[in-house]
C-alpha cells in the first residue's frame, strides 16, 4: 500500500512539474461564453475553481459530470481550449449536458496559465492566489478535496 501511494504521488508531482505553483497570483482574462457574453474569468472576491478542457479529450469527458457537484460550493468555469471551430464546443457540452459556464479560451490562456495537458484544473482564492492545482482524471472526491 504504502508502494501504491508513493507511486502516485511521484507521477502527480511529475504531471504537475510545469504548470503554475501554489501562491503564484493567476491572471485574470474577459472570455466569451459559448451564447457569446462577455464573462471575467476570475470574479472579485470568490474562490474558484478553474477546469482546462479540449473538446476532443476523452478523459475530459469522464470527468466534466464532477463539476456540478462542486460548483454549489465554488464559483467553477470551464474553459474549453485547443478547438479549431466553436461548434466543436457546442457539440462537446451539448453530448455531455455540462451544467457549468463554459468560456471559449485561446493560446494566451494556454501560456499564462502552462496549460500543457487536458484536463487541467486550477482553484484560485478570492484575492486571485492559486490555492491547488492537478492535471488529468479527478474523481468527485478529489475535487471536493481539492476545493474545500
Amino acid at each position: 500500500m504504502l508502494i501504491a501511494i508513493i507511486i502516485i504521488v511521484g507521477v502527480t508531482t511529475w504531471m504537475q512539474r510545469n504548470m503554475l505553483n501554489a501562491e503564484d497570483t493567476a491572471s485574470n482574462f474577459t472570455l466569451t461564453t459559448l451564447t457569446g457574453e462577455p464573462q471575467a474569468l476570475l470574479q472579485d472576491s470568490q474562490k474558484t475553481l478553474i477546469y482546462f478542457f479540449a473538446p476532443w479529450c476523452n478523459i475530459c469527458k469522464l470527468s466534466m459530470s464532477n463539476l456540478a457537484a462542486v460548483s454549489d460550493n465554488i464559483r467553477t468555469v470551464a474553459v474549453a481550449l485547443d478547438y479549431q471551430q466553436h461548434s466543436e464546443v457546442s457539440e462537446f457540452i451539448d453530448d455531455i449536458e455540462v451544467a457549468v459556464p463554459v468560456l471559449l479560451g485561446h493560446s494566451e490562456i494556454v501560456a499564462n496559465y502552462k496549460v500543457s495537458a487536458y484536463p487541467s484544473y486550477y482553484v484560485i482564492d478570492e484575492n486571485g492566489k492559486i490555492l491547488d492545482r492537478s492535471m488529468g482524471y479527478s474523481s468527485l472526491a478529489g475535487l471536493l478535496w481539492r476545493t474545500r
